[in-house]
């Protein structure tokens, strides 16, 4: 046995793939008892629906003959008599009408008691004038018709006969009358016949087979039997079913299957539907099902043993390599695995101990040398950032001190105080400023202060709009990231462009991340500028002209990505002599913060 365990072990995965599906193959024999099942249930549902079909052929061809026989005899009693003429007449004496009347109504006698089944005869002429005669005074048949009867429907069908049935099971046939020498439309004819006659079509077959046989008229109206109350039938009609192009229909309802066959006559006349209940079909089979899940029972469970048994000791060595190198994936810290057998799973396993050493010492080298290289680089940006925060723009120190020259000599101290305290304050809070992230509601201040400063030196020249959402204000944000973008709409939007120019400050939420927008009317920039502004490493330099502003607004970019990933930073949408739009996209961060 031990020899056997042994050779198992050592064997290629050939063979113990080989040995292993012909036990499942032995097994799955087992199964044939159950395939055998389903298709003894799926004959008997495919010869019943064929027996169906036979059964409605049968009913329809029944219920066409004797509809036929009702139509041909109301006609045949027409052509033999005077009736035509009699309808076409419009008597003005009254003893003339009298004659009339009499005649049309010995006509409705003749017709109603020429057969038992006959229930009233209804008789409309061209001027609308009724005759009526019924057997029953119980039962207003004629007035029921009436309220069912649409003439124009019946004129329009051109004599051919319109069947439906009434409130109280009552079969109705009504059809158009044509004068015989003229085809002139002189009147309609109704007949009221007891549902029986048609009903005991289907009598004979509820005792071959159990199921429901509804028969629909041309309108598609239930006709026989009587009022479906629910249940399958209702379903089917409710749902149209009846309407399918295959004229075969399997449905589910009431957590129960049928099966329905259609049957159309000449003209779609008629409709004959079979509603057969599948479970009735196979309530014999019951004894057969129990030993067949039985015996599929008892073989699953065994052919699980075994197959768990034989997968199991084929895949231990698998399953402890696979888990090895999920550990190695997650810290890359890899602990040698023993092979447990000489087979090819043995030498995929020894040939990954040797590459786990060789990448984890690989990985080491690169990720020391990468952390360093993002360390230095955000290091360098860190200092070209304090660097520019410790400098003001040449230009705007420039162009302060002497609109203060100027406004000293010409309009008094009151706003060149305003001017000192502004720049003062702008100073202290771009010096003073502690750590790399602060409340928007601080950076939004500083801006304030420093557009106050260029609103007092350029006047009516220039226009402040701020749309703040206040329930942002608390959101923190990397220092010193809107006033590059705000000095650069500025030098873009006032001393390029004449007229009056318009800033423009947005804070709002867009898809769950923080919104800043900067936008002015200025002279705008050329899509190949605007790329080389936000990607300066593809083009070598950095543009030379306004190269303050520009080193500013890539550092916020870089910045931005660097603390928050790739997904977010600067994007700049401008149009040349209509401006430009610098937005900004960070995450929500709440008033905690970020580590700095």
């Amino acid at each position: 046995m031990r020899k056997v365990r042994r050779f198992f072990v050592d064997a290629k995965l050939r063979t113990k793939f080989l040995l292993s599906f012909t036990v499942i193959i032995l097994v799955t024999v087992l199964m044939i008892s159950g395939i055998n099942y389903w298709v003894s249930v799926g004959a008997i549902k495919r010869n019943s629906a064929e027996f169906s079909q036979y059964l409605i052929s049968q009913i329809g061809i029944n219920l066409d003959k004797r509809t036929t026989d009702v139509e041909q005899m109301a006609f045949q009693q027409f052509r033999s008599s005077s009736l035509g003429e009699k309808l076409k007449e419009m008597p003005v004496k009254e003893n003339d009408v009298y004659f009339r009347d009499t005649y049309i109504n010995d006509f409705l006698n003749e017709l109603l008691f020429n057969e038992d089944y006959f229930l009233s005869v209804f008789i409309i002429d061209g001027s609308s004038k009724r005759y009526s005669i019924q057997r029953k005074a119980v039962v207003n048949y004629n007035q029921e018709l009436m309220e069912r009867l649409d003439l124009k429907q019946i004129q329009d069908m051109r004599g051919r006969a319109l069947w439906f049935r009434g409130a109280n099971d009552t079969l109705y046939m009504a059809r158009a009358l044509y004068d015989i020498e003229t085809s002139k439309y002189v009147g309609i004819i109704a007949i009221g016949l007891e549902s029986d006659y048609i009903g005991s079509i289907v009598t004979g077959v509820h005792n071959l087979m159990d199921g429901d046989v509804l028969i629909l008229n041309g309108d598609n109206r239930l006709f026989v039997p009587g009022e479906v109350q629910g249940g399958a039938g209702a379903y089917y009609l409710n749902e149209k079913l009846y309407l399918s192009d295959t004229g075969k229909e399997d449905f589910k309802f009431g957590g129960r299957r049928y099966i329905s066959s259609v049957l159309s006559t000449d003209y779609d006349k008629w409709k004959v539907v079979q509603i057969i209940d599948v479970g009735q079909l196979t309530r014999g089979t019951e004894s057969i099902k129990y030993w067949t899940i039985s015996t599929i029972l008892v073989s699953l469970l065994f052919a699980f043993l075994m197959a768990a048994l034989i997968s199991k000791n084929i895949t231990r060595s698998i399953r402890r390599l696979l888990q090895s190198m999920t550990l190695f994936s997650l810290d890359f810290q890899h602990s040698a695995i023993k092979p447990m057998s000489r087979d090819e799973v043995g030498l995929l396993t020894a040939k990954f101990n040797s590459m786990a050493e060789k990448i984890n010492d690989l990985f080491n080298s690169v990720y020391r040398e990468k952390m360093l290289k993002q360390k230095a680089e955000y290091r360098t940006l860190q200092f070209e950032y304090k660097a520019l925060q410790a400098q003001m723009n040449p230009h705007f120190l420039y162009n302060t001190l002497e609109a203060i020259h100027s406004m000293a000599k010409i309009k008094g101290e009151e706003e060149i105080g305003e001017l000192i305290y502004l720049l003062g304050k702008l100073l202290r809070e771009s010096i003073g400023k502690k750590g790399d992230t602060l409340p928007l509601e601080e950076e939004l201040d500083f801006i304030r202060s420093y557009l106050s400063i260029h609103k007092i030196i350029y006047g009516d020249r220039i226009e402040l709009n701020y749309a703040v959402d206040e329930r942002l204000t608390g959101c923190r944000v990397p220092k010193f990231i809107l006033q590059p973008l705000v000095e650069n709409a500025i030098v873009h939007g006032i001393e390029e462009k004449p007229g009056k120019a318009l800033i423009r400050i947005v804070c709002r939420e867009e898809g769950g991340d923080l919104l800043l927008e900067v936008s002015d009317n200025g002279v705008g920039m050329e899509a190949a500028k605007v790329d080389r502004l936000l990607s300066p490493e593809r083009y070598g330099t950095v543009d030379g002209e306004n190269k303050h502003t520009n080193v500013g607004i890539i550092s916020v970019h870089k910045r931005i990505r660097i603390l928050y990933g790739d997904g977010y930073g600067l994007a700049i949408g401008s149009a040349v002599g209509e401006g430009t739009t610098v937005r900004v996209r960070l995450p929500v961060v709440a008033e905690e913060g970020i580590e700095d």
